[in-house]
Parts: structure tokens; sequence; C-alpha cells
């Protein structure tokens, strides 16, 4: 689920703003439906802004970022609950590849 203050990653080119996809985002508003979200994207000198109202489609988290704070989260962690944490994600993946299958 996105939330405020996440990395995002635009899935499309925005071309009335000059965003294409790739671009990184920030996400500054989250509408109660989660359907919608207000996200900013600065230039590359870190000034200029734009925020534009997005919908999900638009918009996925960004990998790398999630990544670091799901090890920064389990940093935390005993080990009985890391344990466990390593059990959902090995379900979670066999899952996927069901899925896939």
């Amino acid at each position: 689920m996105i939330k405020e203050l996440d990395i995002i990653t635009l899935t499309r080119d925005i071309q009335e703003h000059g965003l294409t996809k790739g671009r990184q985002g920030a996400v500054v508003h989250c509408y109660h439906d989660t359907k919608g979200f207000e996200v900013e994207f600065v230039d590359d000198a870190g000034e200029n802004s734009n925020v534009l109202t997005l919908e999900q489609s638009d918009i996925r988290l960004d990998r790398i970022t999630l990544q670091t704070q799901v090890v920064e989260l389990l940093n935390y962690l005993p080990e009985d609950l890391l344990s466990e944490v390593r059990d959902f994600a090995e379900f979670l993946q066999q899952k996927q590849s069901r899925k896939a299958g």
C-alpha cells in the first residue's frame, strides 16, 4: 500500500509536465479512497517542483527504497520474529511461483 512520504516511480510518461516513465517522486498526500495521490516531482537540481494528482495505475512503489525500508525494519526484530518473517516471505515466494506456473 502506498502511503505519504513514500518514494514512487512513474509507470508512464506525462508529457505535458515533461516527466518520463521511471521518474521518481514523493507522495505528499493520499486521498481517502487510496485511488488518488498527490505526488511531488523535483528537477535534477532539486528546485523546480510539480505536484500532480495521479492514480494508482500511474505510479508504483520504488523497489530499492522499499527493500531498504524492509531491511531497516528487520534490523529491529528479535530472532523469533525474524524467522517468522523469513517463513512468510518463503510462503509468498511459493505462492508466486505457483501463480506463475
